[in-house]
């Protein structure tokens, strides 16, 4: 393996598991409450039990928690533990990582809300029907297992303790192997595809867009807001419509390591004849006839960069190394990230020494000990139901989310103090001839544009088309810029700075007023 190719690998693999952090982490903890709050029958309560019911509760359920087609693992190991049917458990599956209340307005402002909208009933649909179509088709009695009925904990500080606890030991067991499977699988297909290999593709024009997308979303890992960001440059460039719900619906859905889960749970055959036949297939009919109802183009372009972290980060010709990727990995850490990748380590911390010092699982027995009859009752150890637990619980994880909306995207103040230094070292860079850093840093300050439309719309509940339009036109010379770059013509990006900066006057000047 060349030194590009290796390095380029380890700092896709990096990217994605940073990428990955936040809603891997809730999955683990909802699993977790799943079975220590909920219980067995608590969960399968939840879920509705078999038909229509189930199905629909699983895409409704789905649709409402933050957890991703990684973080959905260790959720649906926990429904099948739990005695969940397993047509409920795969529409589950198909519903919970395209969609969050957090992604969903996210969405609403990338095009006309009529394409997120009709995205989202569509994969209802797709989830639904696909759960009927095992259910009615592949299902076996062995597919549902037995209920896995267990010793509550304690109430109180026990309760909460044996969450933890719990999420500790899956940590460290079968769901993070799927999980590590994924994100290595995606880490070397996107560390090996050359540089820039997919900025030409998933054109409007191009029939085989929509199949390309599956060809390539199927196994691979986004997460769901990257997903929606990907989303919003291929409307942004005119790219196909059927593509980009493939990308929303089998991109953001699935990945290699859930999909082999699903195939050692419930067979090699049945599974792929179920993925194929039906998930797939569907959403291609799907993609299909929504390309040209649905395509609502600002301009149509022949590129996109959509697809830039799906491939090798380094050009022909560049050597990767340390520094760079430690640097690159940097930038990848959000505000979020670090509260996430250190909860991540805690947990595996935790689970890896009850491994080694606790197998036959004495804390967990601790948990379920009742306390004695004549123990003084306090707000720690007050009786709540455990199911009423488990909902305020979960409850929490969605306003988690909405909260955690509010942090990613900042009001526009904030927003503009960090376009500033970013755009200050994009143009210093692009000035003096650092192309791998002028790079770098017009990729971040498109991303802040995008962050500011959302942080106006959270707030104020309204679209800014004006603001919308002179966002777009600041990504467009920002793209040029980009392009310039990208083509070793530094004087041609050079002689943008002044069209860029005014641009971006024009769009901070709408979004900051200024005083009178």
């Amino acid at each position: 393996m060349g030194t590009a190719l290796f390095w380029g690998v380890v700092l896709r693999t990096g990217q994605i598991a940073i990428e990955a952090s936040i809603t891997l982490l809730i999955g683990f903890l909802v699993a977790a409450v799943m079975r220590r709050m909920f219980g067995a029958e608590g969960t399968r309560k939840l879920f509705g039990g078999d038909g229509f019911k189930g199905l629909f509760r699983a895409w409704l359920i789905g649709s409402l928690l933050p957890v991703c087609s990684l973080g959905v693992i260790p959720v649906v190991r926990e429904m099948r533990r739990a005695g969940v049917p397993s047509a409920t458990i795969l529409s589950f599956l198909l519903a919970a990582p395209q969609l969050n209340p957090l992604s969903f307005l996210y969405g609403l402002t990338l095009s006309e809300p009529i394409v997120i909208i009709c995205f989202v009933i569509a994969t209802m649909i797709i989830a639904i029907a696909c759960g009927e179509l095992w259910k009615r088709v592949f299902e076996t009695n062995a597919d549902t297992l037995p209920p896995g009925d267990e010793p509550m904990p304690a109430p109180g500080l026990k309760r909460i303790m044996a969450v933890f606890i719990t999420a500790a030991r899956e940590s460290v067991g079968p769901s993070m192997r799927y999980v590590l499977i994924g994100i290595a699988f995606t880490g070397l297909l996107a560390g090996s595809l050359p540089f820039g290999s997919l900025s030409n593709t998933m054109r409007h024009d191009d029939p085989t867009s929509p199949a390309l997308m599956a060809l390539i979303g199927v196994p691979a890992y986004s997460g769901v807001l990257p997903g929606m960001m990907r989303i919003g440059l291929m409307f942004e460039h005119g790219n196909s419509v059927g593509a980009a719900f493939v990308l929303f619906e089998l991109g953001v859905g699935l990945n290699v390591g859930l999909i082999i889960w699903v195939a050692l749970g419930y067979g090699w055959r049945r599974s792929m004849m179920w993925l194929a036949g039906g998930v797939v297939g569907m959403t291609l009919a799907a993609g299909y006839a929504m390309e040209y109802p649905l395509y609502f183009p600002h301009e149509e372009s022949s590129h996109t960069h959509a697809f830039d972290e799906w491939a090798s980060p380094f050009t022909s010709g560049m050597e990767g190394d340390p520094e760079t990727v430690w640097k690159k990995l940097g930038e990848k850490i959000d505000i979020l990230a670090p509260v996430s990748l250190g909860s991540l380590v805690l947990l595996w911390l935790v689970g890896f020494s009850l491994r080694a010092f606790d197998r036959g699982e004495q804390v967990e027995r601790w948990f379920t000990t009742a306390p004695p009859a004549d123990t003084v009752k306090s707000m720690w150890n007050m009786h709540v139901p455990a199911p009423v637990l488990g909902l305020v619980v979960l409850g929490g994880l969605v306003a988690f989310s909405i909260a955690a909306l509010y942090i990613y995207y900042p009001d526009p103040n904030q927003a503009f103090t960090e376009i500033t230094q970013v755009k200050t070292e994009a143009l210093t860079d692009v000035r003096t001839g650092k192309k791998e850093g002028a790079i770098r840093h017009i990729a971040h300050w498109d991303l802040l544009t995008r962050k500011v439309q959302v942080g106006v719309f959270i707030r104020t509940g309204r679209m800014d088309e004006v603001g919308g339009n002179l966002t777009e036109d600041l990504r467009e010379r920002l793209e040029e810029m980009r392009d310039a770059l990208l083509a070793d013509q530094p004087d041609e990006a050079r002689k943008m700075i002044p069209i860029v900066e005014a641009a971006h006057r024009k769009c901070r000047d709408h979004f900051l007023p200024p005083a009178n």
